[in-house]
């Protein structure tokens, strides 16, 4: 606290440092906000962390679940050694299967690969939980337009065979009772709803949905989800993760990413082969489909021609034609024969020896000449004896004839045998003579055909080769990535994450704090401690009096008799004391206490000090001077009287019948009297000054309670008329406009003995309050 008295030149140029103020920060002042929002602090920092609590248990965790790859990315360059591999070519390698990780057409053979049709929830009071691996029911359907996808349906079981659909409709949401198996049909779908598990399952979770999901739903929901990113460009490594609610969901997702990418890479390697395949199979059934027609143009040539050797049968035939010509000639000459036997036989008796010569070719011929020639020989014994004309003679030529009659026959059908066989041999003669000349024709034919029959045959064995080893190549393909590692199972979920959230909510908590405090220091325009005020008034600081805290006083009251070694009531001891350096040209001082407004404790400040100064053997008066609102005769708890200032100022009552005495032996006060209409003209007059003096006789102090300055004037005509004037302003409650409205009335009306009384400082472990009027930092603790 500062003792220092100002020159009037010094009291007309005292100013509020504003520019000061914004630079600087006024840590006593923060301090005081701090310790009047600390409850404040407490409840954002309960709100902000109870927001993370809520945040975390209401928000569903997403799991992810991710698998690392190598891809062995050839360089034809860096392969024919033109240049070396870098980071930038590798990155470049890596972006394009990167977008074909995540490009639509492979999301695509993703949806194909999985069943994700049908998502299955149950459904909780906030949340919901997908089914994804153990769906309670099964669902078939069949949709009719477009307009059912991506829409809720939802299922309340009432028991094993029932349940309650709720389905969308154009209007709204539709519901109806069903049975499980039947058939729910309407002009946009139709479904059918199989319970897959037991009853009992149901006791607690009843009610579920279901939604049928669009193609372009689960291309967005892949595209969402799916993260495909670089690990080391050097390794050429690249990272496939995957976020879902359901952690066995995303792992599925990133094994069957990893699957298909294994499949379409084999692919990919094995087009070319698989080209060539479809190209030789095309070529092989061209081939076999000419090596058949051959086969069957060998075939009915061979069915046609009796033969598959041309020149062999061109061979045989010519020997055919000459056998058939030796045949002819041995026809021709056992026909001569005939025909010399058939003239011999028809020869005059006597030459049988012409028979005999001939050597026949037939059995019956030749066993008839046999006997003609026996009995040509018995005959010719018989001439030897007997006579021609004998019977025995006579009878062998009988014989003879007989016999030559009946060769004869036999000559003449042997004969007829003989011209049908040459007609044959000539015949067959003729037809392979006719082959003859067509044979060479058709061997040329056949021998063209026969060759380019090997020629294709040798073909289709090379084709058949070719295709056998790019069908091992294929199967020997070997993809150009490996899984370092599999998809794994997330344990944890990466959202929320708790120590961030709860670490957020803490963070955001002293954020928050911090711009409460911020944002009250700022709005803060009320005095909170004596060094505040200090800085904005140069008038002299007569005390300090602590936040009196023993009881909540709803009306000023008289403490300091009750609790004589108070915080309050030693404060007031030093304003005493303080008061004994002020300059006061009269032994028996005149103190007027005021304020800006009332509130700020003039009247609590009057009377206790009142008190405190009575206590030192002196005589005190008490004067309530606020007549339009008196309080001090409550503070002793005395009624209001209708006698007082008011009615001394009109000359109805005098001084003395007036005062009043109090508990306090050496204090008296003089009430305010009946409220009269015009309080300022009153003071005004010379009836004051008189009524001073009367006092000045009998009082050693006399204090004015004045009514505040802010409001009327009384106060100000009060103070010029004081030795000592004294300016309450409370802390946390008087704000900074008040001190300049104390500067402004120090400046206009030239007051020398203008002190001001901070009131109500609240206590703090700090170090107490400065009650010392040229003590330097007095303090009570």
């Amino acid at each position: 606290m500062r003792n220092h008295y100002h020159t009037e030149k010094e009291i007309h140029t005292v100013h509020t440092p504003v520019g000061t103020e914004l630079r600087e920060i006024d840590f006593e002042k923060l301090y005081t906000v701090f310790g009047k929002s600390w409850r404040w602090i407490l409840v954002i920092l309960l709100v902000t962390n109870l927001a993370a609590y809520l945040v975390i248990r209401w928000t569903k965790p997403v799991f992810e679940s991710y698998s690392d790859l190598k891809l062995n990315v050839k360089n034809e360059a860096n392969v024919l050694g033109l240049l070396e591999v870098n980071e930038e070519t590798n990155l470049n390698n890596l972006s394009g299967e990167i977008e074909l990780l995540k490009s639509k057409l492979f999301f695509d053979k993703i949806i194909q690969t999985l069943d994700l049709g049908v998502s299955y929830f149950s459904v909780g009071n906030i949340l919901e939980d997908e089914k994804y691996r153990s769906p309670p029911f099964e669902v078939t359907y069949t949709l009719f337009s477009d307009w059912a996808y991506d829409r809720y349906f939802t299922i309340d079981i009432q028991n094993n065979e029932e349940f309650v659909l709720g389905y969308p409709t154009n209007s709204g949401q539709g519901e109806r009772l069903c049975k499980f198996g039947e058939l729910v049909k309407n002009e946009h779908f139709s479904v059918r709803i199989l319970l897959n598990s037991p009853p009992e399952k149901f006791e607690e979770q009843r009610l579920y949905s279901f939604r049928i999901n669009s193609r372009r739903s689960l291309l967005r929901y892949i595209e969402n989800n799916l993260t495909v990113e670089p690990l080391n460009l050097t390794a050429n490594t690249i990272r496939i993760s995957f976020r879902d609610h359901n952690k066995f969901k995303a792992q599925d997702l990133v094994n069957a990413i990893d699957t298909i990418y294994l499949r379409y890479t084999k692919d990919q390697k094995n087009k070319a082969n698989q080209q060539r395949i479809e190209f030789l199979d095309e070529q092989l059934l061209l081939t076999q489909n000419k090596l058949e027609d051959y086969e069957s143009y060998f075939e009915s040539f061979t069915i046609r021609n009796k033969t598959t050797d041309v020149k062999t049968d061109l061979d045989n035939t010519i020997k055919a034609i000459a056998a058939l010509d030796s045949q002819n000639v041995i026809l021709e000459k056992k026909i001569t024969d005939l025909e010399q036997l058939k003239s011999g036989i028809e020869a005059p008796p006597g030459e049988p020896e012409q028979i005999l010569q001939y050597s026949g070719y037939q059995e019956d011929i030749n066993n008839t000449l046999a006997n003609i020639e026996e009995l040509v020989k018995q005959k010719e014994l018989l001439k030897i004896s007997y006579n021609e004309n004998t019977f025995a003679v006579t009878k062998i030529d009988q014989e003879i004839n007989l016999l030559k009659q009946k060769l004869g026959s036999f000559i003449r059908t042997f004969e007829k045998e003989l011209r049908n066989e040459q007609l044959v041999v000539n015949s067959k003669k003729l037809t392979l003579e006719k082959r003859l000349r067509t044979l060479p024709a058709q061997g040329t034919e056949f021998v063209s055909n026969q060759r380019n029959f090997s020629l294709y045959e040798e073909f289709l064995l090379s084709l058949l080769q070719l295709k056998a080893e790019y069908q091992v190549a294929q199967a020997g393909t070997v993809t150009d990535f490996v899984i370092l590692s599999a998809a794994i199972l997330p344990n944890e979920p990466v959202s929320p994450n708790k120590l961030i959230i709860y670490g957020l909510g803490i963070v955001s908590g002293f954020i928050f704090s911090l711009m409460f405090i911020g944002v009250r220091y700022a709005l803060h325009n009320k005095i909170t401690s004596q060094s505040e005020l200090e800085k904005i008034t140069s008038l002299p600081i007569l005390g300090v009096v602590p936040e009196y805290q023993k009881e909540k006083l709803n009306l000023s009251k008289l403490v300091i008799d009750k609790n004589p070694k108070s915080p309050v009531s030693e404060s007031l001891r030093s304003i005493r004391t303080n008061m004994e350096f002020l300059k006061v040209s009269s032994e028996n001082k005149v103190l007027s206490v005021t304020s800006t407004v009332s509130g700020e404790g003039k009247t609590f400040l009057a009377i206790n000090l009142g008190g405190i100064i009575s206590l030192s053997k002196q005589k005190v008066l008490l004067v309530d001077m606020d007549m339009r609102r008196p309080k001090i005769h409550l503070a002793f708890d005395h009624p209001k009287m209708n006698k007082g200032l008011s009615t001394i100022l009109i000359n109805k009552h005098s001084f003395q019948e007036c005062v009043r005495s109090t508990d306090l032996e050496n204090l008296d006060y003089l009430p305010a009297g009946p409220t009269p209409p015009n309080p300022s003209e009153l003071i005004m007059g010379k009836e004051v000054d008189h009524l001073l003096e009367q006092m000045r006789a009998t009082y050693q102090t006399i204090i004015l309670d004045t009514p505040p300055v802010g409001l009327v004037t009384d106060g100000i005509l009060a103070m010029k008329k004081a030795d000592i004037a004294v300016y309450v302003v409370r802390a946390d409650y008087s704000q900074k406009d008040f001190v300049n409205t104390l500067n402004r009335l120090a400046k206009t009306n030239r007051f020398n003995n203008l002190s001001i009384v901070l009131n109500s400082v609240q206590i703090t472990n700090r170090k107490g309050y400065g009650y010392g009027y040229g003590y330097g930092k007095g303090y009570y603790e």
